[in-house]
């Protein structure tokens, strides 16, 4: 993750998105990491409109924790801001068979 702050730091078509609903459930699991977000001003936090939250709610009944649902609801309509976008995660496989591209930041 470090190196993709560090690209979008130096690289203006390069930039991050962090749905507020994910940041916190990773603050959940990894406390303080809000705040670490809240200090990089290259990422962008996504807040949860009534769109995105009827699509978390719906895909919460499916089983698709709060975070996962809102990150997917984020990709699937940023290109509608102009942007090609992905999610970057540790756990790729609970985004497999969502329909957004993942890169895997294990590798």
């Amino acid at each position: 993750m470090s190196a993709l702050v560090h690209r979008a730091h130096f690289e203006a078509e390069t930039r991050l998105w962090a749905p507020v609903l994910s940041i916190l459930e990773a603050d959940a699991e990894h406390l303080g990491i809000a705040e670490h977000v809240g200090q990089l001003d290259v990422i962008h936090t996504v807040d949860l409109d009534y769109p995105g939250m009827l699509t978390v709610a719906q895909l919460r009944r499916g089983g698709v924790p709060s975070g996962i649902a809102a990150a997917v609801h984020a990709v699937r309509h940023l290109p509608e801001w102009g942007a090609d976008a992905l999610v970057a995660t540790v756990a790729p496989k609970a985004y497999y068979g969502r329909g957004v591209p993942v890169l895997d930041l294990n590798r």
